[in-house]
């Protein structure tokens, strides 16, 4: 059985040994210390912080992998989703009422965004349009509802010779 160079150095495949006072990068683009030749166990130092940065050119092989940079996005306001949901609950049923919180709900989300930068603007904007014509349709199909209730009424009255029996 022969020893090789890496398990008289201490090392295996994986580790590299450098000369004394030279340091190299490595793929991530970090820099490394060399390790010391006589030592048993490789030395490992935690990876330096880097602020991340857009890569420029296109990477090709041999040189550093991109850093991806994530960006935040920025949040949906609460209000233009429950703008949103009211006006599509008021526009089914005829819970006209939940129409007039929706529009409440959208136009204190759309001065929201404004002032935040935040997103959901178009959300406000459904659930205002929903908002507004459910309580349009209800309105007037209530109105319209009782006024021929009303007038059945009257007609009643009328042909009956003015008394209600």
């Amino acid at each position: 059985m022969t020893i090789n160079d890496s398990q008289r150095n201490g090392t295996d495949m994986n580790t590299r040994v450098l000369p004394l006072g030279n340091t190299f990068t490595g793929s991530n683009g970090s820099v490394h210390a060399p390790a010391a030749v006589h030592s048993s166990a490789p030395a490992y130092s935690p990876a330096p912080v880097r602020t991340p940065a857009l890569v420029q050119a296109p990477v090709t092989y041999g040189n550093r992998a991109p850093v991806v940079v994530y960006q935040q996005v920025t949040p949906t306001n609460s209000s233009s989703i429950v703008a949103l949901v009211l006006g599509l609950i008021s526009f089914i049923s005829s819970f006209f009422f939940l129409g007039i919180v929706g529009i409440i709900f959208g136009h204190v989300a759309r001065s929201q965004i404004k002032s935040r930068g935040e997103r959901g603007n178009g959300m406000a904007v459904a659930g205002l349009w929903l908002s507004y014509l459910s309580v349009l349709f209800w309105v007037g199909f209530w109105l319209v509802y009782f006024g021929f209730i009303a007038l059945m009424i009257g007609a009643s009255i009328a042909a009956g010779g003015g008394t209600v029996s």
